[in-house]
């Protein structure tokens, strides 16, 4: 978790740089799709600051008014991010339709197209170092919006390049083809995190591996058998209730034992963080 933190806060560092070479390049020679570039690494930084602090409330353990600890911390930061694409896709569409039935034309130089490629350079980087943490839903979706920021740099460049050839409007054709981008990946995560936020279950493999801890308990002759397994997302951790069945004859020292065993047991899967069990006589 510390070292999730301290990923969040180089890539806020890194997001700072990015945004103040695109916005200078963008400013000086005027290309639409360089500075709808920059308002992208605006909202990274405006992102990198509450997936930092998401994280950090995300890590706090459980207390009195939260009992179930702050894991909804993190999703609902990511949930936010895809607000803040939203909005961004639709000031870059509206800046584009102004430039068409205007008469400003942009700047030809070499500079943007230098800025552009160290951006997908430092872009790529971080994408890369991002993805080793799938467990982690606000690093999850800073690599969904590293990889995005690499398409919109290309889609920039590309706008750059008509521009030094002769043909200005590609500069505005691909700055609304960033926005429809922008928009798609904030659609991707609003719909995962949200699926969180409301307690969807989560995918087949992990409840496979729920049931298959069950079944070796059974089979040791720990539990006769378990029914009504519920399994769902609380935020980034999941939450798991279960009835096992016991045999009448079970003292309450060893039926308290066992539901330990099996709180242990269901633990032990990744994400699993609170077990409920709920102990059924024969």
């Amino acid at each position: 978790m510390f070292r999730a933190v301290r990923i969040t806060l180089l890539f806020l560092i890194l997001n700072l740089a990015l945004f103040a070479a695109k916005l200078i390049a963008g400013l000086l020679f005027g290309s639409l799709a360089v500075l709808s570039d920059a308002f992208n690494s605006l909202v990274d930084i405006a992102t990198s600051v509450m997936i930092y602090f998401a994280i950090k409330v995300g890590s706090q353990p459980a207390d009195a008014d939260h009992p179930f600890g702050h894991a909804r911390a993190e999703p609902l930061a990511a949930f936010t991010v895809s607000v803040l694409t939203f909005v961004l896709a639709f000031e870059v569409i509206r800046e584009a339709l102004e430039r068409i039935f205007s008469e400003n034309q942009p700047t030809i130089s070499a500079l943007p197209v230098f800025v552009l490629l160290g951006v997908i350079l430092v872009k790529s980087a971080m994408f890369f170092l991002a993805r080793k943490f799938p467990e982690n839903p606000a690093l999850v979706a800073l690599t969904a919006d590293s990889k995005m920021d690499v398409v919109i740099s290309l889609l920039a460049l590309l706008g750059v390049g008509g521009i030094n050839l002769g043909y200005p409007m590609l500069d505005v054709y691909a700055a609304i083809a960033i926005a429809f981008w922008i928009a798609w990946i904030g659609f991707t995560i609003a719909r995962d995190n949200l699926a969180k936020l409301m307690g969807e279950r989560p995918d087949g493999s992990t409840l496979r591996k729920i049931q298959k801890q069950l079944k070796k308990l059974k089979k040791r002759g720990k539990i006769i058998s378990f029914h009504e397994l519920r399994v769902q997302f609380i935020g980034s951790e999941i939450q798991v209730a279960v009835h096992i069945e016991l045999p009448k004859s079970s003292k309450l020292e060893a039926a308290h034992a066992i539901e330990k065993e099996v709180q242990r047991k269901i633990k032990s899967v990744k994400k699993v963080a609170e077990v409920a069990v709920h102990v059924d006589p024969t």
